[in-house]
């Protein structure tokens, strides 16, 4: 027998009778189980009287095989017999012994929310106009080519386009000394402060250097170690016929086609984001109170670690977690719609590369869900790009990306069918 209770509006509370009967019929299953483990002196496994196996093994240790058969069995029957969608799994909050020698469960059912999605395969699709690549964006691009084959001679004094190699000590923050091993440091792709610090410094010197132009006392003591410049190669045919172009002018084409294309990918990138943004607003949804706490709670411990419970929910963090609830409750639904999910087969195989790049090294637990992440997530771009176009398969390939997976957050189970 089951009843409901309703909680709130998103959950409620199923009471779960196990008969008698059933519970004996638990028992007497869970016995011939262990029966064959448990060796009792004297007698052959299995063979040994149940008052003896049940003393040997411990009647708890039975009684608590048993629930671990009977309780998921009846969980899932109930919720098919009362026509529940649960969220996620729910949580058993007590299993009680009845004078009868039955078994209350009493159980706590997150539902699915009801999500209507807006129409966005009617949406006009938004194309970004081609990209237009200025002169000044070539000559850096061509600046960095020439800085990826320069050389680096030797040099007396620091100038703004000196390489350095420094050692020294440093005051954190917090007040804390700390030590600068010898290091490399391009003074123009450094800040403007130790730029100029160093101006017109030898081998040799030592040069105090500010690291935080709100608090003096954030300093770092420095000794020049070596003195590098920068020889750049000349921008000439010369210099492009030996990087695999006819001339100079043929390399600056090729380069603005570049920037040009990324500049593109970028755009497109940006209206695939827009695009979800808008659905995720539009979306018609009640967003379940527990999501909303749990959220922020685990917003809180991110912020603060186990001084969590010292403070409360804000009003900022309780937007930001209604915000965060809302997105991952939409991209589920449209996920579910669309049918975009990752087999086996394609997880495989880009685990297969992630492991390859790091030498055969296996994937943690964590490190699995990230990726399936990350390649649910490519899926669902793609599926994205395709909308304000006619209908197309949008399935997409293993992520190439597969390298960088372990660095995201967790997401769903590995291997999901």
């Amino acid at each position: 027998m089951v009843e409901l209770e309703k909680l709130n509006e998103d959950e409620v509370r199923m009471l779960i009778d196990i008969e008698p009967e059933r519970m004996q019929e638990a028992l007497d299953q869970a016995f011939r189980k262990i029966a064959k483990r448990v060796r009792v002196p004297g007698f052959r496994p299995g063979k040994a009287p149940r008052p003896i196996v049940e003393r040997a093994y411990g009647p708890q240790h039975l009684y608590e095989d048993a629930l671990n058969e009977i309780v998921p069995k009846a969980y899932s029957d109930a919720i098919e017999e009362l026509k529940l969608t649960p969220f996620e799994d729910g949580t058993i909050e007590a299993i009680d012994p009845k004078d009868d020698k039955g078994v209350r469960i009493k159980a706590r059912v997150l539902l699915q929310p009801e999500i209507t999605l807006p129409d966005y395969h009617s949406w006009p699709r938004d194309e970004a106009a081609p990209a237009e690549v200025e002169d000044a964006a070539v000559d850096a691009a061509l600046l960095e080519e020439r800085r990826s084959h320069a050389t680096l001679v030797p040099a007396e004094v620091c100038g703004e386009n000196s390489v350095v190699e420094i050692s020294g000590t440093y005051v954190d923050d917090e007040g804390k000394a700390g030590t600068i091993e010898r290091t490399q440091v391009a003074l123009d792709r450094s800040f403007q402060a130790f730029r100029d610090a160093l101006q017109g410094a030898r081998v040799g010197e030592s040069r105090q250097v500010p690291l935080d132009s709100e608090h003096p006392d954030r300093t770092a003591h420095v000794t020049v170690e070596d003195i590098r410049e920068i020889e750049l190669p000349e921008a000439d045919d010369a210099f492009a016929q030996g990087h695999g172009h006819q001339d100079l002018k043929e390399m600056r084409a090729e380069l603005a086609n570049a920037l040009r294309a990324e500049a593109q990918r970028v755009a497109e990138d940006r209206r695939r984001s827009a695009l979800l943004d808008r659905i995720i607003a539009e979306a018609e949804l009640r967003l379940p109170e527990a999501l909303v706490e749990r959220e922020a709670h685990g917003a809180l411990h991110e912020l603060y670690g186990d001084a969590a419970h010292d403070h409360e929910v804000d009003e900022e963090i309780r937007r930001q977690a209604e915000q965060q609830v809302r997105a991952k409750l939409v991209v589920g639904r449209i996920l579910d719609q669309e049918g975009i999910g990752l087999n086996q087969a394609e997880f495989d195989a880009a685990r297969r590369i992630l492991e390859r790049s790091r030498g055969s090294q296996g994937l943690s637990e964590q490190e699995q869900q990230s990726l399936y992440g990350i390649l649910l997530d490519e899926k669902l771009r793609s599926f994205l790009g395709t909308l304000g176009e006619e209908p197309a398969a949008a399935e997409a390939a293993p992520s190439e990306n597969a390298e960088t997976a372990a660095e995201a957050g967790p997401a769903g189970p590995a291997g999901e069918e």
